[in-house]
């Protein structure tokens, strides 16, 4: 994970560096909504947040009219999982009785390719799909024992780490050559610990050429 983040974020600061070099240049940015499916259900006497505020930012290199190179970075919000009194069950293969709230979230460096196809003068849908390395952190607050280790007050720690595939579907509308706003969809497909993890993700952006 700590060689391969500064390699993904080299080739975002290459992308960078030939802005005004490269004809078709662009930058862009969204926030909205994450939904991460962690396949824990809420039950009496503890409830789970699965949704969160995401947001990406990135740069971009036309190839050509339809198909385009990205990288960036993205923020995928946190879930976490809170009781008022002690609650003990199974997660990841671990035994964890929890008392307060434990939560996680989800970031990283993405590099992907871009499908664009126009519907209409100012419209367009396009496809994303590409790699995100990414990692987690877990915050502790309160009082949690995982099999058989117990953490009191509030600690974090890395959680989790891996390279994993994201694809995206969406509409932009074009202001003019320079300005376009777009809404897309995306599902992030996480292997945490050997377990798969979606993370769905709803939200509207915009994007500046050069």
């Amino acid at each position: 994970m700590k060689k391969t983040i500064p390699f993904i974020a080299a080739v975002a600061l290459s992308s960078v560096s030939t802005l005004s070099l490269a004809e078709g240049a662009y930058v862009f940015g969204s926030i909205g909504q994450s939904d991460i499916d962690t396949g824990i259900s809420s039950a009496s006497g503890f409830t789970v947040d699965e949704s969160d505020t995401m947001f990406n930012l990135g740069v971009g290199i036309k190839l050509n009219d339809h198909f385009s190179i990205e990288a960036g970075y993205t923020d995928l919000g946190e879930a976490s999982i809170g009781t008022a009194s002690p609650v003990t069950g199974s997660a990841y293969g671990s035994t964890v009785t929890l008392d307060g709230t434990l939560s996680a979230d989800v970031n990283g460096y993405f590099v992907g390719v871009k499908g664009e196809m126009d519907v209409a003068e100012k419209v367009s849908l396009f496809a994303k799909a590409g790699l995100l390395t990414w990692e987690s952190e877990a915050t502790f607050s309160g009082t949690v024992t995982v099999d058989g280790t117990t953490y009191t007050g509030s600690v974090t720690d890395e959680l989790s780490d891996g390279t994993d595939p994201y694809v995206s579907l969406g509409a932009a509308y074009a202001v003019n050559e320079a300005v376009s706003f777009d809404f897309q969809v995306s599902r992030y497909m996480l292997d945490f610990e050997g377990s798969d993890v979606d993370v769905d993700t709803l939200s509207i952006g915009a994007t500046f050429n050069f």
